[in-house]
């Protein structure tokens, strides 16, 4: 028996929660804690928004595309894709698919991708019948250790089915049945793809045992899932049956956050819905609001949040939250969807962004979100 499933199922043995890390934290909190005033000061001098070199500001020398020109390698070296690219060297990602099943209205099959030695990626491919050309969707998942089947519906029991459509997580399903072919690729780090904490000095979490790997590395454990989208995206658009105009990254929390550095980094996606994770990376109470495998080595020196948004600009962009979910505060996400709406109005395209609130909790919003979608994908024809 695996030692991880004994000593914790509910992270390791059975189907985790999105954000389990901060979910506990969110559970136990009865008061809102505060911190003494010398600590707010403290916080506040190191989070001042004038040590922030490439926060978006509407008079930077040269203008909104000179802006993202700075930025984006900045941003791509704060992650540490550069570093990843040197330590790979010439490393070429390999495919394997696995056997196609027809499953009626599209088709389906599993497959894996080497994006560096040792690494392999599993995926679901689903595929709709039918010629194409046909837009592109990829859709990363968060916290949960079978995320990538819950995308593509594969369920583990009948358990398992009723949470992940409660949640409307099927979201590659959703896709495929719009006309897209979608991958549900798993997510290194949040799920069995990473290092474990088997050795129990990360709090028993896997995801902060990966971050621990990639820092000492000079890596980040959110740079990892950008450099795997990306080497996905390379092999996908190589499809002949994929239009390379349309191309969708979508996903809920931890998804949502490598949506939004991998659309930030890479200008082949066409269209980005981070879901339940666009936010400010920290409060102004001092609460940090995701978990620490989003964490990246002096990213408030660089921007916020809404910066890293801004790079998605002029492409298309929809940020949605939850009214009750309780691992963000309404405030901070107001004040990031506000200032990401400002990038978009520099860049001339205010129309191609928006903020859209669901009615629950910490889940998909696909009233929300395909509208959205397929409003950007008719325009872009």
């Amino acid at each position: 028996m695996n030692t991880q499933t004994t000593r914790r199922g509910f992270l390791a043995g059975t189907i985790a929660g999105p954000l389990y890390c901060s979910v506990a934290w969110a559970q136990k909190q009865t008061i809102a804690p505060k911190h003494p005033p010398s600590v707010k000061n403290y916080l506040n001098r190191l989070y001042a928004e004038g040590r922030r070199k490439f926060a978006f500001r509407e008079n930077y020398s040269g203008g909104f595309e000179r802006w993202q020109t700075d930025a984006r390698p900045v941003l791509k070296r704060l992650i540490g894709l550069k570093g990843i690219a040197a330590s790979i060297g010439d490393h070429v990602p390999r495919i394997e698919l696995g056997d196609i099943r027809d499953m009626d209205r599209y088709t389906f099959r599993p497959g894996s991708i080497e994006t560096e030695p040792d690494v392999r990626i599993p995926f679901w491919l689903l595929r709709p019948k039918g010629p194409g050309p046909h837009p592109l969707a990829i859709l990363p998942h968060g916290h949960d250790r079978v995320g990538h089947d819950t995308h593509a519906g594969v369920y583990r029991d009948e358990a398992h089915r009723r949470k992940a459509l409660s949640g409307q997580r099927n979201v590659a399903v959703q896709a495929v049945e719009r006309g897209f072919v979608a991958i549900a690729p798993a997510t290194r780090g949040l799920a069995v793809d990473g290092v474990p904490d088997i050795f129990e000095r990360h709090g028993e979490r896997d995801c902060r045992s990966q971050l621990m790997h990639c820092l000492l590395a000079g890596r980040t454990a959110i740079g990892e899932p950008v450099w795997d989208l990306r080497r996905l995206l390379d092999w996908a658009v190589t499809l002949p049956e994929i239009d390379t105009k349309h191309v969708l990254m979508m996903g809920n929390s931890g998804g949502g956050m490598a949506t939004l550095y991998t659309a930030a980094c890479d200008e082949r996606i066409s269209v980005a819905v981070p879901s339940c994770s666009f936010t400010t990376i920290a409060g102004p109470d001092g609460r940090i609001y995701h978990c620490d495998c989003n964490m990246v080595p002096g990213i408030l020196e660089w921007g916020d949040l809404y910066d890293v948004a801004g790079l998605i600009a002029p492409r298309w962009l929809l940020a949605v939250n939850g009214r009750k979910d309780k691992l963000h505060e309404s405030a901070s996400i107001e004040q990031a969807a506000a200032r990401a709406r400002a990038i978009y109005r520099s860049a001339g395209h205010s129309n191609r962004f928006d903020h859209r609130w669901g009615s629950e909790g910490h889940r998909f919003y696909s009233d929300l979100m395909w509208p959205f979608v397929m409003q950007s994908v008719k325009t872009s024809s």
